[in-house]
């Protein structure tokens, strides 16, 4: 065969770079050009200038047939071609077709590891991350490319500044198990346990360990799942609505986005201290239909520098939209979707994003009116602006020492500060504005405005006189649910700690 017949056979690959060829689809149209491109294998080396040409049409058909031949040719000739291939295409339209390219090098084996580490150490200069140059590299079964993944998953883990914001340790350490080394587990296992990985990351890395442990276990338990997932996929392919089938409880789903998932952590990143790290945010509240605007029932504080400078990474985000889908689902909960507008002194509606302006504006015009600090404060809290919220409830406090919703806010957010970041100062703040709660409520004369049930007041008090180790009388102390308050006899003790009978205190008020 000549140049003549592999002209010929180049143009036969060609054939379907046009729209009706892209309309029959990649299947099809691999049928109909099967028996050229095995003819081109067959031709080997002698066939890859032409080849090699067709890869500077990303965008056609030939070009991914191109790619699947050299791939099994894997001749050396065509390293630096599919080297070239990758790091013009990866970021762009047709990255997708870089994985052809990343296994054709991954078959090329060993002489292609020395120009892949010239290039991947060129581009870790220049802080770029190539997925499938990685891939391409550490596919490949060597003592070399092993130690050098073993020295950078070390260094990654002592010099996290270095990595931040352009690499992807997940995507790394992806292929450890081709290097069939149990001695890196002790290493992975380390990398597993910090706190900056995202959750994605961790199961990533997580299911490595798991191949690299037990390669036939983790085949077996890949089959079983992908056998329980298939009906599911199937269904959500088609668009039906009900993947899970049957009937939707629409008040258990409704309960599950009301209530938040104790155990859920997202990956946040310290503006200040540029460090990553993994929070648990409580209820999360997804405002309007925009993607990635939220608002957290929890302080995000930097575990760090303790700034609140700090905001959601993209994995952080998707980690959210995965969760959202779950508790749509009715197999997550904790993620609550939330009209774009908002309420304002129990009247006002205005849009979430400009609540905080609007009540700022509000102060302007009534600088001494307590409540607008109380619910300032509030507002401030749902864009985690928790220092700005702490001088509104203190402002609060100062023109209406009344408002027990102040000290109740105040106690509460130093006691996370204690209790979840670990500040010791704080335990002290909250302790002292815990007392001059209490001390209020004793007298009975509070405002409870911004408070949706007052029932709630004595729990909360017990609750944190017991987290913070403070010695409140007894009565304080019982957390008293609002649904136990009608069992309290007329005759008994008042539950509000007054030292009265319930029928000459809170009953006749209606307080409970």
């Amino acid at each position: 065969m000549n140049k003549k017949d592999i002209n010929k056979l180049i143009e036969d690959l060609k054939k379907y770079d046009n729209e009706r060829g892209y309309k029959l689809g990649y299947e099809n149209a691999k049928k109909k050009l099967n028996p050229a491109i095995n003819e081109l294998i067959k031709k080997g080396e002698k066939a890859l200038d032409f080849l090699h040409e067709l890869l500077e049409h990303e965008e056609t058909w030939s070009c991914l047939f191109a790619l699947e031949i050299i791939k099994e040719i894997k001749s050396p000739i065509s390293i630096p071609h599919l080297i070239n291939f990758i790091t013009s295409n990866e970021k762009e339209e047709y990255g997708d077709y870089c994985e052809e390219a990343m296994l054709a090098l991954n078959n090329i084996g060993e002489p292609a590891i020395e120009p892949l580490f010239k290039e991947i150490k060129y581009r870790f200069e220049k802080k770029e991350f190539y997925t499938y140059l990685i891939g391409a590299l550490t596919g490949i079964k060597s003592e070399k490319v092993y130690l050098f993944m073993i020295d950078l998953v070390r260094d990654y883990i002592e010099n996290e500044e270095k990595y931040d914001g352009w690499f992807y340790i997940e995507q790394f350490i992806y292929n450890f198990d081709k290097q069939e080394n149990k001695e890196a587990l002790p290493l992975l296992k380390k990398l597993i346990r910090l706190d900056r990985l995202s959750n994605q990351g961790k199961i990533e890395i997580k299911s490595t360990i798991e191949i690299i442990e037990d390669p036939g276990k983790w085949k077996k338990k890949l089959k079983e799942d992908s056998k329980e997932l298939k009906p599911l996929i199937e269904k959500f392919m088609k668009g039906e609505n009900d993947i899970l089938g049957g009937d939707i409880d629409r008040e258990e789903i409704k309960k599950k986005m009301c209530t938040p998932d104790d155990d859920l952590e997202i990956q946040f990143k310290c503006h200040d201290c540029n460090k990553k790290q993994n929070i648990k945010p409580g209820l999360i509240k997804q405002i309007g239909v925009k993607l990635f605007e939220f608002s957290f029932e929890n302080e995000i504080m930097c575990k760090y520098c303790f700034s609140n400078n700090i905001k959601l990474t993209k994995d952080g985000e998707m980690e959210i939209i995965f969760q959202g889908i779950g508790t749509l689902a009715g197999i997550r909960q904790g993620v609550l979707p939330m009209s774009d507008e908002v309420y304002i002194e129990n009247k006002q509606k205005v849009l979430f994003k400009k609540s905080y302006n609007y009540i700022l504006k509000r102060i302007s015009q009534e600088p001494d009116n307590g409540e607008l600090y109380l619910r300032a404060g509030n507002v401030a809290r749902g864009f985690n602006k928790y220092n700005e919220a702490i001088k509104h409830y203190e402002k609060a406090i100062e023109l209406n020492s009344k408002l027990i919703a102040s000290y109740m806010n105040l106690v509460g957010m130093y006691e996370y500060r204690y209790k979840y970041y670990k500040i010791k100062e704080a335990k002290v703040t909250a302790s002292f504005y815990l007392n001059e709660m209490v001390d209020l409520f004793r007298t009975q004369d509070y405002d409870p405005v911004t408070i949706q049930n007052k029932g709630d007041i004595i729990p909360f008090m017990g609750e944190m006189s017991e987290s913070l180790g403070i010695n409140i009388p007894e009565l304080i102390k019982i957390p008293i649910l609002p649904y136990t308050l009608n069992k309290v006899g007329r005759n008994e003790l008042c539950p509000c700690g007054s030292g009265k009978k319930y029928k000459k205190c809170c009953l006749d008020k209606g307080e409970f």
